[in-house]
C-alpha cells in the first residue's frame, strides 16, 4: 500500500477512532456553544446590573479555558494521529483537496486562543463593554473554525457536484453542510447550557437562589434542541437516499442510535423550556450531571449516525471505507491485487508465500481498517460456521448481499487466496456440526 497497515487488536480501529472523535467533538461543540453564551449572557447581565451572574461568569470562563484548551488542544492532537494511522488515504484527500479550508480553520484556531485568554485573564481589567467585545471574538472566531470544518465532514457524505468538478467550493458548500451547521450550533448551545447547570451547582458560594437564577438564565441555551425533528429530517432530505436508508431500517443499529439522540435531545429542549426557561425551576448536581450525560450520549449517538450512513464509503461514491478508490478497484480487479499500483508496494516473494500467506495480505488491506480478527466487529465469528464455498460466495458479492460493505477488489485467484486464508479462521467445533449435518442429511 502507499501507507502501512496497522492491527490494533481486539479493539479494532472503529472502536479507537469513535472514542477519541466522540471526545474531542464533544468538547469542541462545548467551547462553541460556550464561548457564545457567555459573552452574551455577561452583556445580559451588564445591562441589568447582575452581579451575581457576573461573578458566576467569570467561574465559568475559567471551566471553559480549562476544558477547551486543554481537553480539546490534547483530543484533536489526539484524533489526528489516531485518524491519520487508520485511514490515511482519506485524510490525505481532505487535506490536498481543502488545503486553504484548513489553513483558514487554523487562522480561526489561533484567533480563539488569543481571544480566550484575553477574555479570562483580563476579565476585571478590561472595561466592561470592551470585554464584552473580546467575548464576541472568541465566539465568531471558535464558530468560524466550526463553520470551515463542518464543511470539510459533510463533503465526505455528500461531495456532490465535486466528484464532476473537483471544486474546493462544490466539496465545501455541498448540499448536508447547511443543515448539519444548523444541528451542530444547535448542539452547541445546548451543551453550553447544560454545563451552565453543572458548574453552578459545583459553585459552593452561590445561595439556592442564586443557583436556580443562574440555571434559569442559561437554561435560554437548550430551547433550540426542540429543533432537532425537523432540522433532521432537513439533513435526510439532501442526504443520499441509500444513506438515509440507512436510519429508516437498513441497519438497525443505525436507526436505534438515531432515534436515542433525536428523542433525547428533544425532551431535553422541552423539559429547558417548561421546567427551567417558563417554570424557573431548579436542578441539582445529580440532575444537572444526569442531563449533562444523557446529552453527551446523544452526541456520540449522533456521530456514530453520521459516520455509519457513509458505509462503504469514507468519501461517498469515490473512496471506500479500506481507502481504495473506485478506480483503484477497477485496475486492481483487471491486473490483480498484487500487480496494481494501490498495492505494489509491497516488496515481498509472492511465489514464496503460500495461499493463506497471501490472503492475509489481502485481507489487512481490504478488511482490516473495520475488521478486527477477534473483538470488535471480528471477522471470526462471521465466518467460522461457513462452508468454504459460502465463504468465496459471499465474498465475491459483498457489496450485494451487505450494502455498507466494500466489493472485493481482485481476480479469482486473489479471491482463493483470500478464501483459503478466512478458512483457516473457522473452529473445529463448527466444522464438526457442519460435517455431521451433512453426512445425517445425506443418509
Amino acid at each position: 500500500m502507499h501507507y502501512p497497515i496497522f492491527d490494533f487488536g481486539m479493539f479494532g480501529p472503529s472502536t479507537l477512532i469513535a472514542v477519541v472523535a466522540i471526545i474531542h467533538v464533544t468538547i469542541a461543540q462545548f467551547a462553541v456553544g460556550a464561548g457564545i453564551a457567555t459573552p452574551w449572557l455577561e452583556a445580559r447581565a451588564i445591562k441589568r446590573n447582575d452581579q451575581v451572574m457576573l461573578k458566576f461568569l467569570a467561574r465559568y470562563a475559567r471551566f471553559l479555558i480549562l476544558v477547551s484548551f486543554v481537553g480539546g488542544v490534547v483530543t484533536g492532537v489526539g484524533i489526528w494521529f489516531v485518524v491519520a494511522l487508520i485511514s490515511p488515504e482519506t485524510i490525505s484527500l481532505l487535506l490536498r483537496q481543502f488545503v486553504w479550508g484548513w489553513a483558514t480553520e487554523w487562522v480561526f484556531f489561533l484567533v480563539e486562543i488569543i481571544a480566550g485568554y484575553v477574555y479570562y485573564f483580563y476579565w476585571d481589567k478590561l472595561d466592561p463593554k470592551t470585554h464584552v467585545r473580546v467575548g464576541w471574538v472568541y465566539a465568531a472566531s471558535a464558530w468560524g473554525s466550526l463553520f470551515i470544518i463542518n464543511g470539510i465532514l459533510t463533503f465526505m457524505l455528500t461531495p456532490g457536484d465535486w466528484l464532476i468538478t473537483g471544486s474546493f467550493w462544490d466539496g465545501w458548500l455541498n448540499p448536508t453542510s447547511w443543515p448539519s451547521l444548523v444541528l451542530r450550533t444547535i448542539s452547541c448551545l445546548s451543551l453550553a447550557g447544560l454545563f451552565i447547570a453543572v458548574v453552578a451547582n459545583m459553585e459552593k458560594t452561590l445561595s439556592p437562589d442564586d443557583r436556580r437564577h443562574v440555571i434559569n438564565e442559561g437554561s435560554v441555551f437548550l430551547v433550540p434542541l426542540a429543533l432537532m425533528i425537523p432540522v433532521s429530517l432537513w439533513y435526510f432530505l439532501v442526504a443520499p437516499p441509500t444513506a438515509s436508508r440507512l436510519v429508516v431500517g437498513g441497519a438497525v443499529a443505525m436507526s436505534l442510535f438515531f432515534a436515542f439522540g433525536i428523542v433525547a435531545s428533544t425532551l431535553i429542549g422541552v423539559y429547558g423550556y417548561w421546567g427551567l426557561l417558563k417554570n424557573k425551576r431548579s436542578v441539582h448536581l445529580e440532575t444537572a450531571v444526569l442531563l449533562a450525560g444523557i446529552a453527551l450520549i446523544a452526541t456520540g449517538s449522533m456521530e456514530y449516525v453520521r459516520e455509519g450512513i457513509r458505509k462503504p464509503y469514507t468519501i461517498y461514491h469515490h473512496m471506500y471505507a479500506n481507502g481504495l478508490t473506485r478506480d483503484e478497484i477497477k485496475v486492481i480487479n483487471q491486473a490483480g491485487f498484487f500487480a496494481s499500483p494501490p498495492v505494489i508496494a509491497y516488496d515481498r516473494d509472492l511465489e514464496r508465500l503460500t495461499a493463506e500467506e497471501r490472503g492475509k495480505i489481502i485481507y489487512d488491506v481490504q478488511c482490516l481498517r473495520c475488521h478486527a480478527v477477534d473483538g470488535y466487529n471480528a471477522i471470526r465469528p462471521l465466518v467460522e460456521s461457513w462452508t468454504v464455498d459460502m465463504i468465496r460466495d459471499n465474498t465475491r458479492q459483498l457489496q450485494r448481499l451487505r450494502g455498507f460493505m466494500p466489493p472485493f477488489a481482485g481476480t479469482e485467484a486473489d479471491l482463493e487466496d483470500l478464501v483459503a486464508y478466512l478458512s483457516t479462521l473457522r473452529t473445529e467445533k463448527w466444522n464438526d456440526i457442519h460435517e455431521s449435518g451433512t453426512e445425517d442429511h445425506n443418509r
